[in-house]
């Protein structure tokens, strides 16, 4: 057992949110992961039993309060009230816990999510040892535990406030809740009197199509399994890894093409992707102009719907107009045949002074912008500054720089 606390083995603080314990348990989960780092499986274990705790709130207010023995518990023990404060509760009965589940990422493509997929692993779990029956060793050798005095936990009371006292358990470290110890030389040869054994196993996982990325496959009583306990479900969360192409959002698929002005005008017929499953689509457009930003949305060419096989989504096509290059200039013959402007000249342009503008891209735009609003903060960090030197005569003075909203 290890001697560092759920937070340490996880690298977070304790005062960490839901959000950000999830992200730590992600990052050291991919490193640790035995697919990945075959001697890093016990420390594979320790960070999924510290995330199983920290992940759910009640777990983790209980582990809070009541160190290790808080994190596995599992509801209140109504046995546990006066009877618990003056040492003659039970609450180590030989019914079976609920078992715990086990997480585990599991790398998927979306072409995986798209088609289905059955993956099979192969894995080590801990089960009772066979030899002495999960004892650990001769029964008729156990003697009853100094600490606890053979009940498997210490009693104490734990200070709420002047005159509260609230009684709390915690797992004796001594016999490791069992209330029995047994002598080292009568220790089973087979477990070393840890009452477990490592045994090999092949699991199957079925991801089905239209299955979606963070959704869980729960293995039932495929886990690690305690003695005097049900066996754990062993859970595989999917992280579906990023596309080349598309991008999914819940059913529907997002995908980008170009499609030139020409083709923007009078409409098209190509092959302009491939879709999930390698076929090549090809894209029609035959009425109406498309307009910068526009997205052509391609009926039932999305994901699957789950649990509703024929039924799937929308790609969503986003296409890029290419224009003619700078310097390219439109004969009169093709001027004729676009629609005739609707601003004429101005009757009042004489007088006016004459200026020509140069096109620029998008990219020199964002960055001329950017300079210039770093500019304008730096001033206003600078003039902040020197308001602040002639104290309190300024202090409802408000320094804004406005923005741009966008449309």
């Amino acid at each position: 057992m290890s001697s560092r606390s759920y937070y340490e083995v996880l690298e977070v603080e304790t005062s960490a949110t839901e959000a950000e314990i999830k992200r730590a348990y992600r990052t050291l989960a991919m490193k640790f992961h035995p697919d990945k780092n075959p001697e890093g499986a016990e420390t594979f274990k320790e960070i999924s039993h510290a995330y199983e705790t920290l992940s759910d709130p009640q777990r983790r207010a209980a582990y809070d309060q009541y160190g290790e023995s808080g994190g596995r518990y599992e509801g209140p023990d109504m046995d546990f009230g006066f009877e618990g404060m003056f040492g003659s509760g039970h609450p180590h009965r030989d019914v079976p816990r609920k078992p715990r589940a086990e997480l585990h990422p599991l790398s998927v493509t979306l072409e995986d999510l798209f088609r289905g997929k059955k993956m099979r692993l192969k894995l080590e779990r801990s089960i009772p040892c066979s030899h002495c029956k999960g004892l650990g060793g001769k029964r008729s050798v156990m003697k009853s535990c100094t600490p606890c005095s053979g009940l498997g936990y210490i009693n104490s009371l734990r200070q709420m406030g002047p005159g509260m006292f609230l009684p709390q358990k915690a797992v004796c470290q001594s016999c490791k809740g069992l209330g029995k110890v047994i002598p080292e030389k009568h220790r089973c040869k087979k477990c070393k009197g840890s009452r477990v054994k490592t045994e090999a196993d092949t699991v199957e996982i079925k991801i089905d199509p239209g299955m979606s990325d963070r959704q869980k496959v729960i293995l039932k009583g495929k886990g690690d399994q305690a003695p005097g306990e049900e066996a754990q479900d062993l859970v595989f969360v999917l992280d579906q890894k990023a596309h080349a192409t598309f991008v999914r959002i819940g059913d529907d698929l997002v995908a980008e093409g170009e499609i030139d002005l020409a083709e923007a005008l009078c409409g098209f017929s190509r092959v302009m992707l491939n879709d999930l499953k390698g076929n090549p689509l090809l894209v029609t457009h035959r009425t109406g102009v498309i307009r910068p930003g526009e997205v052509l949305c391609i009926h039932n060419e999305g994901m699957p719907r789950a649990k509703r096989p024929g039924d799937r989504g929308d790609l969503l096509l986003k296409l890029h107009i290419k224009f003619p290059e700078s310097g390219w200039t439109p004969s009169p013959a093709l001027r004729s045949m676009l629609p005739a402007t609707k601003r004429p000249a101005d009757k009042d342009a004489e007088g006016a002074e004459m200026v020509t503008g140069r096109p620029i891209s998008a990219n020199e735009f964002a960055m001329r912008t950017s300079q210039s609003s770093q500019s304008r903060h730096a001033h206003a960090d600078r003039d902040e500054d020197m308001f602040e030197d002639y104290g309190d005569d300024y202090a409802d003075y408000s320094h804004g720089v406005p923005e741009c909203q966008q449309q």
